[in-house]
């Protein structure tokens, strides 16, 4: 794979720290990267651009805000796969020297955002700004390389050496925590405050000794920190920040104390890895503490150090990028195999929630798909330490994959009004489903439409009353709920997904009969090949019918529509009876016969036969 680089004129480290430092790992991943500027003075420069973007698999942006619409357009046209990425808040940029949002910069950003396939954020509150533009958004923090961080030689007595590390436009951020230094100053006589930066600072009060970045004598200065510190003021600016001087203070080792702004308290746990502070009390009592106890500033140390390794090591970012890079490289190819089945569009706000899955569960509705989401998020949070939610992926643990459940087609044909059809309100983008692996859940339509019936009388509110009042006959021969409208959402499915490779079809009668071998399979779709066998135990109890019936009736799931309406009708039940071919039970003879008729027309590759 090819992925083209493109960077602003210079030598900005954050294109140091998320690209240069990566290269050799991409190549050993097998990608082939070619870095190049953005400097656009002439046609022949922006002519190059256009024809090194259309030799490679993916572009990726890197804080690139200055393309104009047309450019925007055209790089587009040369390839359609651009990744932009961004570790600051560049469409608050005034923010930084605390000028008035003018909002140009952000007008830049929705203009740049909404010609990319993906997004790749230094930090939550990154990535939601992302998403909120529409775009597929994944958060990679900029990590470290481990391996160059030598764990530094502690020492006893009192840490008299507060150190930071920064460019100049970061003193600013030392000059707001001056009184609270002075006042160690006069507490700890001795106390010096040693910066690292391209330009010196001086602080009435306080000893500052200043000495010029050099890379080649960084891991050194580091090291000579007794504490690290990374005050900020609090502002779209700073919360945008990603926390890179915290992780290098804890890659050797130095114990930190950081202002409670944005991705700062993510990375530190006050009182167990480092200090957060908010006033000049807490700066003066934190910085206090770790000056005076030797034990204290080793033992947060280590825990940092450990942390780095865990969350934040280079390996593991350039693993997800790779990642996400060969993700939207498929994404044509997987285009070009559904030309001439279902044109799909979604225009609505909905778009969002059904974006940015790395599996997509497809189902008609009543086809076992609380059993699976059951089963799925179980897993990966018992893997995970997580406590159970049916949203795991607000967690925002890499380890736990977004997944997304939906009705898709099927719930357009049944739910749509006339504008919903016109925005492809219930439809998972196109983009989507070439991207991310597939599972199509498919039941018996006979059995699933029995079940479709019994929650539209007895459980969903917003049924029309004169569709209540219909008997299951009359119901089983609707033109929108009716088995008809099942049996073709799930031929146009097989349509659509049976011919691609990150399609996996699975049935709910077989997960009824072997459980245990069918999720395995579906979690080795889900990229899980060995999975973790605490958590698979886990989750096959967890899940189990009658578990799920008691937990149901209990009001455990953390979602209404997961909840019964009344504990003492089974049918209101979500999860009611399960049983294979009970739709016999529900049926009248004739009513069995037409159903049958129409189950001719299923595709019989589905395995569902008269």
């Amino acid at each position: 794979m090819k992925a083209l680089c493109v960077v602003e004129p210079g030598k900005a480290p954050s294109i140091r720290l998320r690209l240069s430092d990566c290269l050799a790992r991409y190549a050993e991943l097998g990608v082939e990267t070619t870095v190049l500027s953005s400097r656009r003075s002439s046609i022949r420069n922006r002519a190059r651009l256009m024809k090194e973007a259309a030799r490679h698999d993916v572009v990726v942006l890197f804080k690139i805000l200055g393309f104009s619409q047309l450019e925007l357009k055209l790089l587009r046209r040369a390839n359609r796969r651009i990744v932009f990425d961004f570790d600051d808040a560049v469409m608050f940029r005034e923010q930084k020297h605390r000028r008035p949002l003018a909002g140009k910069n952000f007008r830049k950003f929705l203009r740049t955002l909404r010609h990319c396939e993906a997004a790749v954020a230094g930090n939550d509150f990154l990535a939601c700004l992302a998403r909120a533009c529409g775009t597929r958004t994944i958060v990679l923090p900029t990590s470290i390389d481990v391996a160059k961080y030598k764990l530094k030689q502690y020492g006893d007595g009192l840490g008299l050496t507060i150190g930071w590390l920064g460019l100049s436009d970061g003193l600013p951020y030392l000059r707001h925590i001056q009184p609270a230094l002075r006042q160690l100053s006069q507490t700890f006589p001795g106390l010096r405050l040693k910066v690292i930066s391209d330009k010196p600072l001086h602080l009435d009060g306080v000893t500052v000794d200043n000495d010029i970045w050099k890379l080649e004598t960084e891991q050194g200065h580091l090291s000579s920190f007794d504490v690290g510190i990374m005050p900020l003021w609090d502002s779209v600016w700073t919360r945008g920040k990603c926390g890179y001087k915290i992780l290098q203070y804890m890659g050797v080792g130095t114990p930190v104390v950081a202002s409670d702004v944005g991705v700062n308290s993510e990375i530190i746990r006050h009182g167990a890895n480092g200090f957060l502070a908010r006033t000049h009390e807490d700066w003066v009592n934190t910085l206090g503490r770790l000056i005076e106890n030797a034990q204290l500033r080793r033992e947060f140390g280590l825990r940092g150090r450990e942390l780095v390794e865990q969350r934040y090591s280079l390996e593991s970012f350039t693993q997800g990028y790779v990642k996400l890079m060969r993700e939207v490289a498929r994404t044509s190819n997987a285009r070009s195999t559904s030309r001439g089945t279902l044109r799909r569009w979604n225009i609505s706000s909905r778009a969002r929630e059904l974006s940015g899955g790395d599996a997509i569960v497809i189902s008609v509705p009543k086809s076992g798909r609380t059993w699976v989401r059951t089963f799925l998020c179980a897993y990966f949070c018992k893997k995970t330490g997580r406590p159970f939610t049916l949203r795991p992926d607000h967690y925002q643990d890499p380890d736990i994959p977004r997944l997304i459940f939906s009705h898709d087609l099927a719930e357009q044909r049944m739910k749509a009004r006339w504008w919903d059809r016109l925005r492809g309100k219930y439809l998972v983008p196109s983009r989507e489903l070439a991207r991310a692996c597939i599972v199509l859940l498919v039941r018996d339509p006979r059995d699933a439409f029995v079940s479709l019936y019994m929650q539209l009388v007895h459980r969903t509110e917003e049924t029309p009353q004169e569709l209540k009042q219909k008997s299951a006959g009359d119901l089983l021969r609707d033109n929108r709920y009716g088995i008809m409208s099942i049996i073709k959402a799930m031929n146009s499915w097989f349509v659509e997904f049976a011919q691609r490779k990150n399609f996996t079809l699975l049935r709910y009668e077989s997960l009824r009969a072997a459980p245990q071998e069918n999720f395995r399979a579906l979690l080795a779709a889900l990229g899980e090949e060995t999975p973790n066998p605490e958590a698979f135990r886990y989750a096959l109890e967890f899940s189990d019918f009658g578990n799920m019936q008691r937990l149901e009736a209990e009001g455990v799931f953390d979602s209404k529509i997961l909840r019964s309406r009344d504990v003492r009708n089974p049918e209101a039940f979500k999860v009611r009876r399960g049983k294979v071919g009970g739709y016999r039970d529900y049926l009248s003879t004739e009513d069995q016969a037409f159903a049958a008729e129409a189950l001719k027309q299923l595709d019989a590759r589905f395995g569902y036969t008269v």
